[in-house]
This record gives C-alpha cells, structure tokens and sequence, in this order.
C-alpha cells in the first residue's frame, strides 16, 4: 500500500530546493523511453528562476512545491501570480506551472491542492495554466500531437498530464497550436508571384535583414512594436525590458540573418515590422540531455547543421501600418529564402485559436495543424 503524500514548500530563494525541483524529470525518469522529450539546460533553468536573474520576480511571485511519498520525490508544480496580468485583466486569477508527476491522481490531486491554497492565500478564486511562468514561456498540456518532437522553443510533456488535470476537475481554457507547411519547394512561383503584387504598394517601405552592427539601434522599436502589435491577442501581457532582453539575446546566439527580416519606413526610419524565425534545432538539446559537456556541445552542433525546418518565432507590424500586406511579404519572403538556404518546412508557432486572421493566412498554404496546447483552469 502506497504511503502518504507530503508536500514541501518553499521559494527561489532556497537554492537547494530549487536544484531538486529542476531535476525532477531526471530523478523520476517521466520521460526516460519517450523520444519527444526535450530535456532543458539546467544551467538556464537555474537562472529562469533565480529571484535576481529571472525575469518573472520583478512583474510576480511564485511558491514551488514538491510532493513526496516515502521520502521520495513523485511530482513538483508552482503556483505563481503576476501582477501586470492583474492590472489588465482581473485579481481574481492565479496560476499553476512546471508541473511534472508519476502517473498518480493522488500525487496530481496533491499538488494541485497545494497550488490552489497558495493561491488562496492570495484572494485568487480561478486557477489557470500550465503557464510556467507567463503566457510567452511554455504553456499548455498536450492534447493533439504528443508524439510529435515539438520545435524549438517548445516543450514536450508527458501524454496522462491532461487526463490528470481533467480528473482533477480542470476544465478548458484555450488552446494554441503550431501549424507546419510542408514541401515549401512547391510554392515558389506562386510566393515570387504574389510578393511582388504586394510590394508595388509599399515603395515607401524598405525591407532588410538581421545585422549585428544595425541591430542595437532597432531593439527599442522591436520590443514597441511587439507589445504594441500583439495587445488584443488573448492573454498577452507587454514582455518587460528585461523578459525581452533574455529572449532576444538566445534567439542572437542562433539567428540566421535571412532569417530576421525588418521593415522601415524610409522616411522617417523606423523600424514599423519585423518577423524572427530560426532553424529548428531542438533535437540538439536532445543530444545535450540538459547539461552543457564539451563533446555534447560538438556532437549537437553537428546534428544542428542537418536540420531542415524553421521556425517562425516571433512577429509584429505597428497598427497604423496594418493592411498593407507588411506581414504576407514577411511569411513569403521568409519561405522564399527558407527554400534558398536548403529547409524544406516553415512551422508556425503558437497561434491562439481565436486569432481567425492569422490562420486564415496560413490556409492557401495548407498549413497543417500538427500540434495544439491546452491551458486549463478550474475555481478554487
């Protein structure tokens, strides 16, 4: 007969505590035979939540949570607010994240009840998530396309979690999903075709890509446009200064420069769009196994060069020039060079399924909705 659950609480202060909560997924060996799991560095980990060098500290608070039996570790989740999400929205919900556990409705239903106390703790009467920790970070618990390696960026998490949280009471919330375009060869004529239709309309426009040298000067306007561009889609919060820089500079370490293309306005020139898309190189963290050894380093290095699909990470166009097909000529133009440089699919993630506009875009290239993530929330 199975022993009692215990739940350990603490915060990102107790570093000790946070180096077992990072290696969870290591010490129950969850995704051991599972070859879509994507192990994160632990390196990066510890500074995602180190209370001075994570972002999220500054904009919420978080309680981390791990759950024993026997005096052993089955399951770990947090429960974290954010207060910018209560400024715009409401104070009553609160959020869950990073959960991992034996497949155990008792360990579930113990670590979600410690989750929904704190977060009682805190007025919050709605719990939310997967969100580890923002609506930008990894979200949502696989409903379609677990078998599927996910892509850069993402994360692969373990199939029973979304029986879990529905047995647990958790209802859905929303979903996201990653399309891909497959055979992009085969839409050549008609992309060259089109985004030359598009640019007889824009010769005040001026279209570049990424430079190290002339990027420092465009950050300021990039991080404007994003949070400009993308308030409205559901959940989104602005990145703050320093959640921006952090993402920005990983994305710096892989970027291909055909890659990264800017609009600019040639009269006053600014920045007014831009679209980053990098290649899919997650199976090389696959490789790593979480850890930054010099002869995994070399061995993922090799393996990134053979990698045949990008992916389209981030993208936005101030509102005052939407309608002018800025962001077709960005997806064309990207898939355009995408074939030069040798890749032969364009994913596109995630996408909010109320965002009608943009996955109506993806149609006449028969976009495939391989995978979808589903954030829950039940009333606690």
């Amino acid at each position: 007969m199975a022993g009692p659950i215990e739940i350990n609480k603490f915060d990102a202060h107790d570093r000790k505590m946070i180096k077992e909560f990072i290696m969870i997924p290591w010490t129950l060996k969850i995704y051991e035979n599972d070859p879509c799991w994507i192990p994160p560095i632990i390196h990066e980990q510890k500074k995602f939540f180190h209370p001075e060098k994570g972002y999220f500290f500054e904009i919420g608070e978080a309680a981390f949570f791990i759950a024993y039996r026997d005096g052993k570790p089955v399951g770990r989740i947090t429960g974290h607010v954010n207060s910018l999400y209560e400024k715009k929205y409401d104070t009553n919900t609160g959020f869950f994240g990073h959960f991992e556990s034996i497949n155990d409705k008792a360990v579930a239903q113990a670590l979600f009840d410690a989750a929904a106390e704190w977060l009682r703790g805190k007025k919050k009467t709605v719990m939310q998530g997967p969100q580890s920790f923002s609506i930008y970070d990894a979200v949502g618990f696989e409903v379609h396309g677990g078998n599927v390696v996910p892509v850069i960026g993402l994360f692969h998490l373990a199939d029973y979690y979304k029986d879990l949280a529905v047995t647990c009471g958790f209802e859905k919330t929303i979903d996201w999903s990653c399309y891909l375009v497959k055979k992009i060869e085969d839409y050549k004529p008609y992309l060259k075709a089109v985004r030359d239709e598009y640019l007889k309309s824009q010769t005040d426009l001026e279209y570049s890509i990424f430079s190290k040298k002339d990027f420092p000067r465009r950050r300021k306007d990039v991080l404007e446009i994003f949070n400009t561009a993308w308030d409205g889609n559901w959940g989104h919060l602005d990145l703050t200064q320093k959640q921006f820089d952090m993402l920005i500079d990983e994305l710096i370490q892989i970027v291909v420069p055909e890659l990264v293309i800017f609009a600019e306005d040639k009269k006053t020139k600014k920045t007014i769009g831009f679209i980053i898309s990098i290649p899919d190189v997650n199976h090389i963290f696959r490789i790593l196994n979480g850890r930054l050894y010099p002869w995994r380093i070399i061995r993922a290095l090799l393996a990134a060069k053979k990698t045949k699909k990008l992916r389209t990470i981030i993208m936005g166009v101030l509102p005052s020039y939407r309608g002018r097909k800025i962001d077709d000529v960005f997806y064309l133009r990207t898939i355009e060079d995408g074939i030069g440089l040798g890749f032969e699919a364009s994913d596109c993630s995630l996408i909010v399924e109320t965002n009608y506009k943009m996955i109506g875009a993806l149609k006449p290239l028969k976009a495939e909705n391989y995978k979808t993530y589903r954030i829950y929330q039940k009333k606690i």
